[in-house]
């Protein structure tokens, strides 16, 4: 079981790559090692793919099968804390919300879907049915 725990690491972004889904973490518990840039792990990435990368300074987990070796790995992604707290307390609601303020949300208890944006909603679509 230590050998596990050893491969679970808690970093901090420093360098973000969109073009490849990657980034570098910064380990303040390792005399701030500086990790090789790792992949980030996502939920769909063939026929259907998602991208959502974090910001520099976000904190992460990541898995480094070396306990010896910061450049391979993947990075889990990050987490709530009471610096960063989740954008809602409502176990109903699925919701991305953006720096801007901007929130796309779904409450499935109301079936309601809101797209609060702060800007210009486009849209681009083959067919619209507003049935």
């Amino acid at each position: 079981m230590s050998d596990i725990k050893s491969m679970i690491r808690f970093g901090i972004v420093s360098a973000v790559y969109p073009g490849r889904h990657s980034c570098r973490l910064t380990f303040p518990d390792r005399n701030d090692l500086v990790s090789g840039e790792l992949p980030i792990l996502i939920p769909a990435g063939a026929k259907n793919s998602y991208f959502a990368l974090p910001d520099v300074g976000d904190e992460c987990v990541c898995v480094c099968p070396s306990n010896d070796d910061s450049n391979v790995g993947f990075v889990l992604g990050s987490f709530y804390h009471d610096k960063a707290p989740p954008p809602t307390d409502n176990q109903d609601v699925s919701m991305i919300k953006f720096e801007d303020g901007s929130t796309i949300s779904y409450d499935r208890a109301k079936h309601e879907l809101l797209i609060d944006v702060k800007g210009t909603i486009k849209l681009k679509a083959d067919r619209i049915d507003l049935n």
